[in-house]
């Protein structure tokens, strides 16, 4: 019996980062340049609270107020006017007012970054995140922009995995960060999506379970890509690996919506 309160999902472009690939796979392709995609998925759900995961980069950064450190505004391999998460939720007949409920995955600043845009939302987040992102380890301190996150209004904090809503669950994905969670999202015709966050970066990370090369804890990220893989496969799953370089060849973007 297929319970979910899902109606759809759309997959959000929101920019390009300029990395190398040995960010995306520990200590392989040093050196060498790559573009992945900024993205978060909205979901629309039938009781009307829908969800967002994840908001990418501040759209500050077109209006020249962003607080961003330079070396992080020298990641933006692109960010255009339509790459706000404002344009692509108009792109899907909806306002940041639309959103209840915001889940993100974790607390970097290119997921982060539009978190003020959405004031009247709930955010969902695990308690290990939070914890870590109000003082996080000085090696990736850098990464965390406090200022995204700290304004929020209505906070739950997670222990774990939990069913969101009917058709909508959390998942505990640690290792790129200590506290970073995935979602499960059951469509309409029964098929379960994953929306890795960045616990998986590209698919050669899973055969064999390569690490990205950013992990905060390396061990624990091979664990977790171990159990989305396994989870893809039990459930025949597809997996949205929301940095994959090939991304839009594997999927496509809003406005168009999975069902």
């Amino acid at each position: 019996m297929n319970d979910t309160h899902v109606k759809s999902l759309s997959i959000l472009p929101l920019g390009r980062l300029k990395l190398e690939q040995s960010v995306l796979t520990y200590r392989e392709g040093v050196g060498l340049p790559v573009e992945v995609p900024v993205t978060g998925a909205f979901v629309e759900m039938s009781d009307g609270e829908h969800i967002l995961f994840d908001t990418g980069i501040s759209p500050c950064v077109l209006e020249g107020q962003s607080h961003l450190p330079e070396r992080l505004k020298n990641l933006i391999a692109s960010f255009d006017p339509e790459d706000d998460i404002r344009y692509r939720l108009n792109q899907l007949g909806y306002k940041p007012e639309d959103v209840a409920i915001v889940v993100n995955s974790h607390l970097h600043w290119d997921h982060s970054g539009a978190n003020h845009l959405f004031p009247d939302a709930r955010f969902v987040m695990q308690d290990r995140e939070v914890r870590f992102a109000s003082r996080p380890d000085p090696f990736v301190q850098r990464v965390y922009v406090s200022n995204q996150y700290e304004s929020i209004k209505t906070l739950d904090v997670l222990q774990g995995d939990q069913i969101l809503k009917p058709g909508v669950a959390l998942m505990t994905t640690p290792g790129h960060t200590p506290g970073h969670q995935s979602m499960l999202v059951r469509l309409p015709s029964g098929r379960v999506m994953i929306l890795t966050g960045d616990a998986v970066f590209c698919p050669a990370n899973f055969d064999p379970a390569v690490p990205p090369g950013n992990a905060h804890t390396p061990a624990e990220a091979v664990l977790t890509i171990q159990r989305i893989k396994m989870l893809g496969e039990f459930l025949d799953a597809g997996i949205v690996i929301c940095h994959d370089p090939g991304l839009w060849e594997a999927w496509k973007p809003c406005p168009y919506k999975y069902t």
